[in-house]
């Protein structure tokens, strides 16, 4: 700890109350005679000057004379802790608590500080504990007894179970003798970084990127289209790789002394840079982004002007209108201290920070917090030791399927100063897994690209999850943890598009679901549709029948609601409900199945009110497989819903 700073620590204390003065038989810089104040003075002159040789001279005279003058063991104690003699200055603050433990309790405070240094945290929980039982202290020291307190009863507990943490380094196609860090990944493996080229106020501070490729990186290339010749940094890739968020400093026209500021990737190409702008960014310090995986909501860092003070996590939403809302704390997350680099996981309910506020090793250390039901977050969990040291350990990314982390290190043995590592996360850190589909809307006639809007329901919830609108290109990725899904996309003028995700076992997740909506035009011919175009049924992926039963499931509703709309938009439009089996059991059987369940769907669109002259049901039974009935997964899509267009 800087001199000045303990010193300026002292001073503070004895003006604000900490300092209890009563009757007692020692002396003080208050009630010392005018010699020994003059005295007292002229050493703490020395001090100030760093002259400790002649402070130590002056304070042991004082002592000599009168052995009971508290002040001058204070400041022995400091000198001896600057110094480095650290026995001796224990020896000078328990000097100061036997004689005068009213007067000065922050000598407890000084003798914990010093036992944090020896790694001995049993005298550091006696030494905050009792000074804590003492009224009127000020609160900044409260504060800090607490953080020190927690972190005493934490390391040692952490340093006798240490986590599994065997950090591996990316390798000469990441790193380099620059230094790398503040990662972010996508879903589908992309990570974004910054570099800095060049140290101290050389540094040019730029974004990178690689993609990772059945476990291997290629050769980073630099973000030209966002790159300047200022600094770029601490940013945040959404999930579908298509919006980039990142931090920019001392720019004229900015609102604070580092905003945010984002690009879009349009057609492989990113735009050119914007302000984010209010409310976002404030005359604070803003920086270290994360974007939540639809891209709805950005969690970030505040500070004070230029960042100094505190700095707390923010999130802000983002509005119907396309505009941010106001910041808001997240509070549960913030302390009186520092919090750091927020990394929202895919899944969007496990969030990893950086805090020195909350107990840990020491510094900034890494913590994991998960979204409760009420959609607060619940309390930080340290990831434990060796992830965490008594270094400063911040930004923290996790891959979409939660078992590889990604952090930066200035471990010996590395390419430069800093370093990018990836390890397994410990399994009690680990997010909810997610898989993500990787689609394109297209025409069913011509092939090409469409603009569309698709939606993903979460079929247990009915909760629409996912919903977007694809560019001129089609394409779009969307990401789903642990669940059963409907996907649904539609475009005024074609029938919609249904699939189905079951994603409820654990190999589904290692896979990316590639997609090819394909809409079929609705074709005109007068006042009728005409079959010209749309020439196959379409299969309605998202209905669901109980076994061996025409009863339809709750899940069933999402879907059928959507053909309801297309058949209410397009009045002319008329159908027919096609039910299929698979071929376990009697063909009588099957063909009766087979059609009460069309006639089941055709009668929910009745009582939803669409005209019955609009609709006819028929049941094939097991006489049009699409797929092979020797497999499960076989006769599960033969067992099918479709409407085709009369």
């Amino acid at each position: 700890m800087h001199l000045k700073y303990i010193l300026f620590l002292v001073v503070f204390m004895f003006s604000n109350g900490l300092v209890l003065v009563g009757q007692a038989d020692y002396t003080t810089a208050i009630n010392a005679s005018k010699k020994t104040k003059e005295a007292y003075k002229k050493a703490y002159s020395y001090i100030l000057q760093r002259d400790y040789k002649s402070a130590k001279k002056d304070l042991n005279k004082l002592l000599k004379k009168d052995p009971t003058f508290v002040n001058a063991y204070i400041q022995l104690g400091y000198i001896s802790e600057v110094e480095g003699n650290l026995e001796d200055a224990k020896g000078f603050f328990n000097k100061v608590l036997e004689l005068a433990p009213d007067y000065y309790p922050k000598a407890y405070m000084d003798l914990s500080r010093i036992g944090m240094k020896e790694e001995t945290y049993g005298d550091v929980v006696t030494h905050l504990t009792k000074f804590l039982t003492y009224d009127k202290l000020h609160p900044n020291l409260v504060n800090t007894a607490k953080r020190r307190l927690g972190n005493a009863e934490f390391r040692p507990k952490a340093l006798a179970n240490p986590v599994p943490f065997e950090p591996k380094n990316l390798g000469e196609q990441i790193n380099s003798d620059d230094r790398e860090y503040f990662p972010s990944i996508t879903l589908d493996d992309e990570l974004v970084y910054t570099v800095q080229i060049g140290q101290g106020q050389q540094g040019q501070e730029d974004l990178y990127r690689s993609q990772c490729t059945e476990g291997v990186w290629e050769k980073r290339q630099p973000i030209s289209d966002v790159n300047t010749s200022e600094n770029e940094a601490a940013q945040s890739i959404s999930a579908d790789g298509k919006l980039l968020v990142f931090t920019v400093c001392n720019r004229r026209e900015d609102y604070g002394s580092c905003d945010l500021y984002y690009s879009k990737k349009i057609n492989g190409k990113w735009t050119k840079p914007r302000n984010i702008g209010a409310p976002i960014n404030s005359k604070n310090w803003e920086s270290q982004p994360s974007i939540a995986p639809n891209s709805d909501a950005i969690y970030f860092v505040r500070g004070g002007a230029r960042g100094q003070g505190d700095k707390n996590i923010f999130v802000t939403k983002l509005q119907a209108d396309g505009t941010w809302g106001t910041p808001q704390k997240v509070e549960e997350l913030n302390t009186p201290y520092h919090e750091s680099s927020p990394s929202l996981h895919p899944d969007g309910k496990t969030l990893y920070f950086s805090s020195d506020g909350h107990p840990g090793m020491g510094g900034l250390d890494l913590f994991v917090t998960r979204m409760q039901a009420d959609g607060t977050w619940g309390t930080p969990v340290n990831l434990g030791y060796p992830i965490n040291t008594k270094k400063q350990e911040e930004a923290l990314a996790v891959n979409r399927k939660g078992n590889l982390a990604f952090l930066a290190s200035d471990r010996l043995g590395g390419y430069g100063s800093m370093d990018l590592y990836s390890f397994e996360l410990p399994e009690a850190a680990r997010p909810s897994a997610v898989t993500y589909i990787n689609g394109i809307t297209l025409s069913a006639e011509t092939n090409l690209p469409l603009t569309a809007a698709v939606e993903i329901v979460d079929l247990k919830t009915g909760k629409v999850v996912v919903q977007l609108q694809t560019p001129r290109n089609g394409t779009f990725i969307a990401c789903l943890p642990v669940g059963q899904y409907a996907l649904n996309a539609k475009k005024d003028g074609y029938l919609f598009f249904s699939a189905n995700y079951d994603l409820t076992e654990e190999k589904s997740l290692n896979l990316a679901y590639p997609l090819e909506a394909k809409l079929q035009p609705i074709v005109y011919k007068g006042d009728h549709v005409t079959k010209k175009v749309i020439r196959e049924p379409i299969v309605l992926e998202n209905v669901f029948f109980a076994t061996a039963s025409a009863k339809l499931k709750s899940e069933s509703k999402v879907e059928l609601d959507k053909l309801k709309a297309l058949l209410e938009k397009n009045e002319s439009l008329h159908i027919q409900l096609n039910g299929h089996t698979d071929n376990v059991g009697k063909p009588e059987d099957n063909l009766r199945l087979s059609d009460a369940r069309a006639k089941a769907v055709m009668d929910y669109l009745i009582r939803q009110g669409i005209e019955a002259k609009r609709l006819q049901a028929k049941g094939f039974g097991e006489t049009k497989p699409i797929y092979s009935n020797d497999s499960v997964k076989g006769r599960a899509a033969n067992r099918r819903t479709e409407f085709e267009v009369l």
